[in-house]
């Protein structure tokens, strides 16, 4: 349960493990990158929690890692939403495709979106996983998915250590037109044991782990700073009956 993933709701967060980058200054780095050893909620019971918890909240938030990575993503979107509360989508927009296939199945859903540096720097920030061409690319698509359901995305980075303020700017002139970038304090981590070999500092590089989060929260606000979160167990595809 959470006060802060969906800024001026009441929502619950599904977590699910697994990522297709390798940010370090990740904050969830033992569930994006260490999933496996983790054991994953079964069906029946997300299902009854959905169903049992929804006429207390205000919406449904999905998470990660990296959700879009997931197998029937769109169908288990519209099956929380089928339980009555709105469905956000937390993603870093590099399978837009999942995106489009989600607001396919469920029009009415919302994604917050990170944009994690100019395209220059994608390298450099996602631990080498996403070339600048692949990011231009991609990002390129969810703006172009945006620009057509501009009531459904919001935008956000995290100024980490890396990112001057030139850079931020350059990520705002980016956006397509009519959209808002929200930037989000960095803060350093405090690592589990077992996330201590995936985000590690890097002076050399100035590449230090830490935490995307800001430290205040705008109430009611869909595009206000998504606030801390604390890593949580890799959902599983459920629905309400």
């Amino acid at each position: 349960m959470s006060l802060c993933d969906w800024p001026g709701r009441l929502s619950a967060v599904f977590f699910f493990g697994g990522c297709n980058l390798r940010c370090p200054y990740c904050h969830n780095a033992g569930l994006a990158w260490g999933s496996e050893g983790k054991t994953p909620l079964d069906a029946a019971s997300v299902r009854r929690f959905a169903d049992s918890h929804a006429k207390w909240l205000d919406g449904f938030v999905v998470t990660g890692g990296e959700p879009t990575l997931v197998p029937g993503l769109a169908d288990f979107a519209a099956e929380l939403a089928a339980c009555g509360p709105a469905v956000k989508i937390d993603s870093n927009g590099m399978r837009p495709d999942v995106l489009a296939e989600v607001l396919g199945r469920l029009p009415g859903a919302r994604f917050s979106v990170d944009v994690k540096a100019p395209y220059a720097k994608y390298g450099l920030v996602t631990g080498g996983a996403v070339t600048p061409e692949e990011a231009a690319d991609r990002l390129g698509e969810v703006f172009s998915l945006a620009l057509r359901h501009p009531d459904r995305f919001a935008f956000r980075t995290t100024q980490v250590p890396e990112l001057t303020g030139d850079d931020v700017r350059e990520i705002r002139e980016a956006l397509p037109s009519g959209f808002t970038l929200t930037v989000q304090a960095f803060r350093k981590p405090r690592l589990k044991r077992e996330e201590e070999g995936h985000a590690q500092a890097d002076s050399k590089a100035r590449r230090m782990s830490g935490n995307v989060v800001d430290p205040t929260h705008r109430p009611g606000d869909f595009k206000s700073p998504q606030g801390q979160r604390h890593p949580g167990p890799a959902a599983v595809h459920a629905a309400c009956p």
